[in-house]
């Protein structure tokens, strides 16, 4: 996303299991994998497991969630995922102490290396079970784990500005399905009301040089949302998947039109 690439995610709740993880590597249609911590329950310990087999493949993770204290941002990080979407982001203030609970204190920074308090524990998957120097882990960590904020709610879009200028926050992803919820536009993702307001994170991000991405559901929007100059991307995912893998199959037996 540094060099201006654009990032498919795939995301991962329901079916959020080692086979389905193998599986949709191994197509090679995706960069990344989106486990859903936010509205499913994945335990640690599983998502763990996961992280170990996308390492398998040319491929990074990003885990969803609600950050809202400092033991669940440091466990999820610990668990080894590439990064974290933070959701319902609504303040410079909670943004600010995401980056403090996620970034480690480095006493020797890399140029523009943000530095916070986060725990200390190189004996975990993401240091390698020790196998890390300690200041590679550190700088590691700090560089290359992605902390990504959430904007999806009117009182967040008010102070959009604020958040994105957050040292330490990489980028911003644009909830359109809440956002649309809030402003009574329910399941209109890309309704002008929408598009309006993702264009306003796309402008703030550019302006701050920060990376930020959405949903693309169907060709259209998709296309709209690269317009934008999205840096990721997600289409869907594994109840996506399976609602039109499952129409697709039924075409064999139903008429068309109960089959669409």
């Amino acid at each position: 996303m540094r060099e201006g690439k654009t990032e498919n995610f795939y995301s991962l709740g329901n079916h959020a299991t080692p086979r389905q993880v193998d599986f949709v590597c191994s197509t090679g249609l995706f960069d990344t994998l989106w486990f859903d911590l936010e509205h499913f329950e994945i335990p640690v310990d599983h998502l763990t497991v996961l992280n170990m087999v996308t390492r398998a493949y040319p491929m990074t993770t990003l885990a969803r969630m609600r950050a809202a204290d400092y033991k669940s941002v440091m466990q999820v990080l610990e668990s080894g995922v590439g990064g974290i979407i933070c959701s319902m982001v609504e303040s410079a203030q909670e943004a600010s102490e995401i980056v403090r609970w996620a970034r480690f204190n480095n006493p020797t920074p890399g140029n523009g290396e943000t530095t916070g308090q986060r725990g200390w524990n190189a004996g975990g998957v993401d240091g390698r079970y020790g196998n890390l120097t300690p200041a590679d882990y550190v700088a590691q960590q700090n560089r290359e784990t992605a902390i990504l904020c959430q904007v999806e709610t009117e009182a967040a879009l008010a102070r959009l500005e604020e958040i994105v200028a957050v040292k330490g926050v990489d980028g911003i992803f644009f909830g359109p399905g809440d956002y649309a919820h809030r402003i009574g536009r329910l399941g209109q993702i890309s309704h002008d009301d929408v598009m309006a307001a993702m264009q306003k994170v796309a402008v703030a991000c550019k302006a701050h040089g920060k990376c930020w991405g959405t949903l693309g559901i169907g060709r259209d929007m998709y296309d709209k949302v690269r317009a934008l100059g999205a840096n990721f991307v997600s289409p869907g995912g594994d109840v996506r998947v399976m609602n039109l893998g499952m129409r697709e199959l039924a075409k064999a037996f139903q008429p068309p039109t109960l089959a669409t």
